[in-house]
């Protein structure tokens, strides 16, 4: 008995005991001890692990082995020959807790009960019970166990073997078959005709293994010429040597508890993007015991981000038994987001794009990134920018910074490109990113210009005499004296004025309150002719173009106003006010707090005198909006 084995026997027979049964023979007592079967189990059963593409890992698995053969076919097989009493006896009395034990560990354990003797005896082999799982019938039937006969040393055992691996007994497809086979002497070789060799082949080819119970020295017994020993070798099996009589059910026990099982891993389902395996391909162990494998997950190259599975059934001696494993594997995503910027006056905006991974690694994640021009071209727009981007195990957001060129040169928006390539670690599920400059430079400008007096085109007070665009601008005479024909026009202390708020619209963002606005102003003016006399009071006008809110955003807004503080016309006085005011006249016309207005400008007149030689205008005031190059119908309230 090897020392393993005397180990296992030593711990089966020292713990508490799962199915027990005393008997009493030639004043010794002897009692039949199952050890409680560790759980049989795969660990771990379920495997979940992160990879990137191309990237594997190891797993150390273990599988627990069932304490006695899963789903076993066991057959009793006695030599009931006359030397044999004790042994039967030690059988049929502990039969019960030998099956109870059996049924414990394997519900579905079924069993089967036969004898042999020798030539010449009243029977050479006989099956007493086939294959059942009625343990009643199965104890009647070692009942009927009896010794006697047996001549001669040999008996007939090799014939008992070859005919139950030649069909003497009904085994089930899916059972583990063992037969649990004792006596005290060798066989006869050949046998009713078979030699060992002939039961040898035929129990291999049923899958047999046998389990050698010899009531006998080693190398003597039923191993007398190394027999027993070349049967369990050749089948599997166990050989048990010098088992006392009252000892052999529990020496049965012990062998079926140290049958040998092949664990081989088998892959039953696997998503194609992954590959599995195993070293070694298969290990063979006792029951009970457990058997090792290192398991190496891959996940193939150029494999997409997402979930992947793969289901591994440990067989054992080629059948499943439950014992399965499911495999996940994450495969990481990168992405990279895009990112709009304000372009800036001046300096650099930095431009931080997120790159994601779409679940946290247990390992290092990197990938390169790189800027690409678009409508935005670098070093004017932005700065080529190259790096790469390392994720710690665990993170799941980082940032790549590209810095964007401010300037205050009205334009489009402007995009470029960051593309991320060459990632280890994880699967690229978005891999470019657009960055949107967004220009913040005003769409258009102001314009202004204030006229004190115009008579024939002739003015000689004007600010901002350019229009556009608005500056601040102010201009001031004392009086002036001027004549078209027969009409003469005087006014004293004239002014004009300019003013843009705020001075440089590159200097800041467009904002409520922004405005151009022009103001015209005399305070006497007396118009003659021909019959007409014509005098008025401080004259002013004013133009605004201002940005006002408008729909969430800013909108231009165009007002103009002009006041007459007094008017007599021959002498006689007219209330005028602010209010618009046609007056005929024999020379033509007296229009006054005239305000035109289009889309995008305002002119206010406070006076305009029109004749068909010549037109006056006193007070005039202008305000609009203009477009830029790159946007012609733009204004300055709008970036």
């Amino acid at each position: 008995m090897s020392h393993s084995r005397q180990r296992r026997h030593s711990v089966l027979r020292r713990s508490v005991a799962a199915a027990t049964a005393t008997l009493t023979l030639w004043a010794t007592t002897a009692v039949v001890v199952a050890a409680p079967p560790a759980a049989a189990q795969v660990d771990p059963v379920d495997v979940v692990v992160t990879l990137g593409p191309g990237a594997s890992t190891t797993v150390a698995k273990t599988v627990t082995t069932p304490a006695v053969p899963p789903n076993p076919d066991l057959v009793f097989l006695a030599d009931t020959t006359g030397s044999m009493g004790g042994a039967i006896a030690d059988v049929r009395n502990n039969a019960g807790a030998v099956t109870s034990a059996v049924l414990d560990a394997q519900p579905t354990a079924q069993f089967a009960v036969s004898e042999y003797r020798d030539a010449g005896d009243a029977f050479v082999f006989r099956v007493n019970q086939n294959l059942t799982g009625d343990t009643a019938a199965v104890q009647n039937g070692i009942n009927a166990w009896a010794a006697g006969g047996g001549g001669d040393i040999p008996e007939a055992a090799i014939n008992a073997l070859f005919e139950i691996g030649s069909g003497a007994i009904a085994f089930r497809p899916d059972g583990t078959r063992i037969v649990a086979w004792f006596g005290d002497a060798p066989s006869h070789d050949p046998s009713q005709g078979h030699t060992l060799a002939a039961a040898i082949a035929a129990l291999q080819a049923a899958d047999i293994r046998v389990i050698a119970v010899n009531v006998g020295p080693a190398g003597g017994g039923l191993d007398a010429g190394g027999q027993a020993t070349a049967i369990v070798n050749a089948t599997g099996g166990v050989l048990l040597n010098n088992v006392p009589s009252n000892q052999v059910a529990q020496a049965i026990l012990d062998g079926i508890q140290a049958v040998k099982v092949t664990v081989t891993p088998t892959i039953t389902a696997c998503d194609p993007q992954l590959t599995v395996g195993f070293a070694p391909a298969s290990r063979t162990v006792d029951s009970g015991d457990v058997a090792d494998f290192t398991e190496t997950i891959t996940v193939n190259p150029g494999t997409p981000a997402g979930t992947y599975h793969c289901t591994v059934d440990f067989l054992v001696d080629g059948t499943s038994r439950g014992f399965i494993e499911q495999n996940t594997v994450h495969v990481p995503g990168l992405s990279i987001n895009d990112v709009t910027v304000a372009e800036g006056d001046a300096g650099t905006t930095p431009a931080t794009f997120t790159v994601s991974l779409d679940r946290p690694s247990p390992s290092p994640v990197t990938v390169n990134f790189t800027t690409a021009n678009g409508t935005a071209v670098a070093p004017g727009d932005y700065t080529a920018t190259a790096g790469t981007v390392t994720f710690a195990p665990g993170e799941t957001a980082k940032p790549a910074t590209v810095p964007v060129v401010g300037d205050t040169v009205d334009e489009l928006n402007e995009t470029f490109t960051v593309t991320l390539s060459a990632a280890d670690g994880a699967a690229i599920t978005d891999a470019v990113g657009v960055g949107t400059i967004v220009d913040d430079d005003r769409d258009g400008v102001f314009s202004c210009r204030a006229s004190a007096l115009n008579v024939v085109g002739i003015e000689p007070v004007v600010a901002n005499p350019a229009n556009v665009p608005c500056v601040d601008d102010s201009e001031t005479l004392a009086q002036v004296g001027l004549n078209a024909g027969a009409l003469a026009v005087n006014a004293k202390v004239l002014s004009a004025t300019t003013d843009q708020t705020p001075d440089d619209l590159t200097s800041a963002p467009p904002a409520a309150g922004d405005n151009a606005t022009a103001k015209a102003k005399v305070d006497t003016t007396t118009i003659s002719t021909l019959g007409l006399t014509i005098e008025l009071g401080v004259i002013q006008a004013e133009a605004v173009a201002r940005c006002v809110p408008s729909g969430g955003g800013l909108a231009p807004q165009f007002t103009g106003s002009s006041t007459i503080a007094s008017l007599k016309i021959n002498g006689v006085s007219t209330t005028v006010g602010s209010a618009p005011v046609t007056i005929p006249l024999l020379i033509g016309s007296l229009r006054l707090n005239s305000t035109e207005t289009t889309a995008t400008s305002v002119t206010q007149r406070a006076v305009v005198l029109d004749t068909l030689l010549t037109d006056v205008v006193i007070g005039e005031a202008h305000a609009d909006i203009h477009g830029t190059g790159t946007h012609p119908n733009g204004n300055p309230c709008t970036s």
